[in-house]
């Protein structure tokens, strides 16, 4: 979806903030998952993954967007969270340098991050120049957010490309379980949900007609 707005500069009215977030706290759970999940799966290709849609936000974004306020806000947003990026560098780099079963993953995630960690290292000192000329401990969303809407210009980042590739999605036979079981899974707490609705609703019939 984000391929398709991006090639033809569609600007949906959405808060694209919730995806963020969600996106970010998916990250975060990787980050404090990594001791189990690494002996079973990649995590890193699916970090890089979550990376490059943050990364075709920061190089694209501005042209489907809906407005210049929500690329403001993506930057406040990763600068808000930097510790999780941070995290995620660091696991990243330390994967990749143990000759472990995940190396070039790993070693690909941390390349990914090189405009995040740009836009981090870049406005952090701005920010807190900016805190301290004004003798503030602490600054408001719209305060920090005037410092990043002053700064773009000195801002460098690298364009990446391929962003807009990715594979299509084909299922597999051993998720055709999981996705049955989860429709079938659905079918029953909505029937369940209509059935308890339904009594409800009888209930309230039998509730007017004996007042009545």
């Amino acid at each position: 979806m984000l391929c398709y707005q991006k090639r033809c500069r569609v600007r949906l009215a959405y808060s694209w903030k919730n995806f963020w977030t969600a996106l970010m706290n998916f990250l975060k759970f990787l980050l404090s998952s990594e001791t189990h999940l690494t002996k079973t799966c990649n995590i890193f290709s699916l970090a890089s993954q979550v990376v490059n849609i943050f990364n075709l936000f920061i190089t694209y974004g501005d042209t489907f967007l809906p407005s210049p306020t929500s690329y403001d806000e993506l930057y406040y947003e990763i600068i808000r969270v930097h510790q999780i990026f941070d995290n995620l560098y660091s696991m990243a780099l330390r994967h990749s340098t143990n000759g472990g079963d995940w190396k070039d993953a790993a070693a690909r995630l941390a390349s990914s991050l090189v405009n995040v960690r740009a836009i981090v290292n870049h406005f952090t000192p701005k920010i807190d120049s900016w805190a301290a000329v004004n003798h503030l401990t602490s600054l408001s969303s719209e305060q920090v957010l005037t410092v990043i809407r002053s700064n773009y210009d000195t801002l460098t980042l690298k364009l990446q490309e391929n962003l807009d590739h990715y594979e299509k999605y084909s299922e597999k036979p051993r998720e055709a379980a999981f996705f049955t079981q989860l429709v079938r899974s659905i079918v029953v707490d909505v029937r369940r949900t209509i059935h308890v609705s339904n009594l409800e609703q009888f209930s309230l019939l039998q509730e007017f007609a004996s007042i009545h």
